[in-house]
């Protein structure tokens, strides 16, 4: 067993990370860009692309400021000594992938090939349950009641907040120890 897997204990993650993955997910999107070419975009999605990638941008870069800021290590399942709760952490708990999502998604849009979002959607899927619900357990388990409160308030993605059942389940253990 080395190092970061004693650290990190049954949450070792070797393998294809989420910025390779965002990589992959845009490789893959080529292929149907060279088959319709001359590519003939719609204003309108176009644009809408164009602010999707400007948001995927600016949500990565400002939420791996805060890490380090914050002295959390950007890398899935690294060391968390504090939870950061600002910037755009107030209105969703995964703004990294949700960037990557948007920077998958908006290539597609820009290009006017509309059935290629089936990279952004597999994308999504597989941050889901290959980090997302993964790294959750691992920041309950790091952070405790903290964690839980700030779930219960924040959505996982956009949306809706975590569940309130969870939070009030880990309030009365808390108290009963």
């Amino acid at each position: 067993m080395n190092k970061s897997e004693q650290v990190l204990g049954s949450y070792a993650r070797p393998g294809l990370l989420p910025p390779k993955a965002l990589l992959l997910s845009l490789l893959s999107q080529i292929p149907p860009v060279l088959w319709s070419w001359p590519l003939k975009p719609a204003k309108a999605p176009a644009l809408v692309g164009v602010g999707m990638l400007a948001a995927g941008v600016v949500l990565n870069v400002w939420a791996e400021r805060l890490f380090r800021k914050s002295g959390v290590g950007v890398c899935p399942f690294s060391p968390v000594p504090t939870l950061v709760s600002e910037g755009p952490y107030r209105f969703t708990r995964n703004p990294m992938y949700l960037g990557m999502v948007l920077l998958s998604a908006s290539w597609p849009l820009m290009m006017g090939l509309y059935w290629n979002l089936w990279a952004a959607a597999a994308l999504a899927v597989w941050l889901h349950f290959r980090f997302v619900l993964p790294e959750e357990e691992f920041l309950r388990e790091r952070l405790g009641v903290g964690y839980l409160e700030y779930a219960s308030r924040n959505p996982r993605w956009l949306g809706l907040p975590g569940p309130r059942a969870l939070l009030r389940g880990a309030k009365a253990t808390e108290k009963a120890v």
